[in-house]
């Protein structure tokens, strides 16, 4: 009897220890599915809110791309699945206006991807990957509102809506799979404001940066 109680305790011992660990093991790719999403958001958002920093008016007719969200060039218009930003958005220095760059948003095999350049006579960008590598991203939508919360629809050629962004959404879904689970996918959203003046449209000068 003693045998047979030590093996019934053993065996259900090794069901919970197992349960646990598949438990575990499912947390943990729950939390790298999360923790991926939240520093791709993160990073989009930083960037985002730069968009139309120092492109001072004297200084817009030799950067098509001169609007905070791209109006002026139909390829690289807003949509719910890509966005482009002027301005800029490193600002590295305390030289304003001298790293005015577009950068742009996208999903793209499983992944998001961010491109950057200089948006004059060519649009040439560098493409590099956002999200981690181990982790699928299925979905990313963007949304765009003026700043009294009006929605803007996208796409449109309306250069004047475009112009009036204000706020943008982000909204990634991630996908991960593990044990007896199966598939798993998790969505999180991010609303972003964009912070500087509308370059077109005035004069304003940051105060703690000097002007070539």
């Amino acid at each position: 009897m003693a045998v047979g109680v030590m093996v019934f305790l053993v065996g259900t011992l090794s069901v919970l220890v197992g349960a646990a660990v598949r438990s575990r093991m499912i947390v943990a790719v729950r939390s790298a599915d999360t923790e991926t999403a939240r520093q791709t958001l993160e990073w989009m958002s930083e960037r985002l809110r730069n968009a139309g920093l120092n492109i001072h008016p004297s200084q817009q007719p030799a950067e098509r791309c001169r609007d905070m969200v791209v109006a002026l060039v139909p390829s690289l218009r807003p949509r719910p699945d890509r966005v482009y930003v002027s301005g800029e958005i490193l600002n590295s220095d305390t030289i304003a206006g001298n790293e005015v760059i577009t950068l742009g948003y996208y999903l793209e095999g499983g992944a998001v991807w961010e491109v950057s350049g200089s948006c004059n006579a060519i649009w040439a960008p560098t493409p590099s990957r956002v999200s981690d590598p181990r982790v699928t991203v299925t979905d990313l939508v963007f949304r765009f509102y003026t700043r009294t919360g009006t929605e803007v629809s996208v796409p449109t050629d309306d250069v004047e809506a475009i112009r009036s962004i204000r706020l943008i959404t982000i909204a990634i879904t991630v996908q991960g799979q593990e044990g007896r689970s199966g598939i798993q996918t998790q969505t999180f959203t991010r609303l972003v404001a964009l912070r500087n003046p509308r370059p077109d449209a005035n004069d304003w000068l940051s105060p703690s940066e000097t002007y070539p």
